[in-house]
């Protein structure tokens, strides 16, 4: 191969690299955008929260729905405890681990969240419903909810 014929296809590499970076630059600038754009929707649909357990991240319906299941494992925890009350049984911390539906814990199942989450945040709401409703008072909740203090401590949802 002459010299002219290397230059020749030295030129014609060169400019075939310039369109392939130019292209490839117009492919990052465009993923750039549409990230931006996916970002910008994933603002508008919520904000990205952590919650305590696991360090499990989820949206806001995420953390909706796992204040719900604390809500809702409260009710039946206080249900189970002043029936466990007036069947005049024993107080102790293993009474309301025997309970059935404190087991399965998926009572109000979502499953826009982890089951294991779900169950963990249900089971932490009847515990509390449960000594609640044995000891006939409101000392974690009132009107079948978690007051917001304990729900807080329970939770701990963070936006990140």
């Amino acid at each position: 191969m002459n010299i002219r014929n290397l230059k020749k296809t030295l030129g014609i590499s060169l400019i075939a690299l310039t369109f392939v970076f130019a292209a490839a630059g117009v492919s990052s600038a465009q993923y750039d955008r549409d990230r931006h754009d996916r970002d910008n929707n994933n603002n508008q649909q919520g904000d990205r929260y952590r919650v305590r357990h696991g360090n499990y991240r989820t949206d806001q319906q995420g953390v909706n729905i796992l204040q719900q299941a604390v809500n809702q494992g409260y009710q039946q925890g206080f249900q189970a405890g002043r029936e466990a009350r007036s069947n005049r049984r024993r107080n102790n911390n293993n009474n309301w681990r025997s309970n059935g539906v404190y087991r399965s814990g998926d009572m109000g199942y979502d499953s826009h969240v982890d089951r294991r989450q779900y169950q963990y945040y249900f089971q932490q709401g009847f515990q509390k419903g449960y000594d609640d409703g044995y000891n006939s008072r409101n000392r974690y909740g009132s009107n079948n909810t978690v007051l917001g203090t304990f729900l807080n401590q329970i939770l701990g949802a963070r936006r990140y």
